[in-house]
């Protein structure tokens, strides 16, 4: 929303999709501030122009990567791209989010957005974050100018961001984990499941339960979705980004991502199975050591 009121402040239409739609979160966020939200409307082909914002990989953009075609492409981002070759990329690897980059830009700018799009902004950098506990010197600066401009109480927007998963993100999470192969290899412990859907909390949690490697795979259609994600003890060890790319080339689909998270997509005749234990071979090999299963 902050993208789309920037590009209209500058004088052209823009329109926004989210191929997966509103987190729950993200919902909740915005009914208990009562922020307006419009979601997608009238995009097609016509338009002249895409901006990704915080995408790694095509395979995130679903039925809407069609839409892209050759129209130049500008990608924001807190991580570098590994697979997505820009027009222009607007890229800064030390901010905490994508929120942080665009108010900047915004600020730099000298353009004020609206209440409701500093209160998402805030939300944003909060949630990216970690509640400011990896924040700089620069996030506190956007901080104080975003809430001067959203009019609100900070203790409204942090009461705001706690809710409650919902139920069927709860069984999903823990179907997940009742299905859950565990692995070693030396002192990193390297995790897969599969579920149908909420693959990204999923996988958070997983990280949170102590997993240094978590891979959660998923079938739609006549698709196959592998999501990763990583815990920090692996950033100097591996890219997620790197291995997912080969997953990529090997079973002819689209993927990609940041160093410790990342995405594929492949409509390549596979199972689950099979998808889960090839990422598991190519992250071997990246550390040079076969695994052990743990089972106990």
């Amino acid at each position: 929303m902050a993208v789309k009121e920037l590009i209209t402040k500058l004088g052209r239409d823009a329109y926004i999709v989210i191929p997966e739609g509103l987190s729950h979160d993200v919902k909740s966020f915005i009914s208990k501030l009562s922020i307006s939200y419009q979601g997608l409307s009238n995009c097609s082909d016509g338009s002249d122009m895409v901006i990704l914002v915080d995408v790694s990989t095509y395979a995130q953009l679903n039925e809407f990567r069609d839409i892209i075609g050759n129209k130049p492409i500008v990608v924001i981002d807190h991580h570098e791209v590994h697979n997505i070759t820009p027009t222009l990329a607007i890229i800064n690897s030390s901010a905490t989010s994508c929120s942080e980059i665009v108010a900047q830009v915004l600020k730099e700018l000298d353009i004020e957005p609206s209440n409701e799009v500093a209160t998402l902004l805030i939300g944003g950098i909060l949630s990216d974050s970690g509640r400011l506990s990896r924040a700089r010197p620069e996030t506190f600066e956007v901080m104080a100018w975003l809430l001067r401009l959203s009019g609100r109480n900070y203790r409204d927007i942090i009461n705001a961001m706690s809710e409650e998963m919902t139920f069927p993100e709860r069984m999903a999470i823990v179907k997940g984990l009742l299905r859950m192969r565990v692995y070693r290899i030396n002192d990193y412990i390297v995790c897969l499941s599969n579920v149908n859907a909420y693959e990204s909390s999923l996988a958070d949690t997983m990280i949170r339960a102590g997993c240094d490697i978590a891979l959660v795979a998923s079938e739609h259609d006549e698709e196959i979705r592998l999501f990763g994600r990583g815990s920090k003890r692996i950033a100097e060890k591996i890219s997620l980004a790197e291995v997912f790319s080969d997953l990529a080339r090997y079973f002819n689909g689209e993927g990609g991502g940041h160093v410790l998270a990342a995405a594929l997509s492949t409509r390549a005749r596979v199972d689950t199975a099979t998808l889960l234990i090839k990422a598991l071979s190519n992250i071997e090999q990246k550390f040079g050591i076969k695994s052990s299963r743990i089972s106990e």
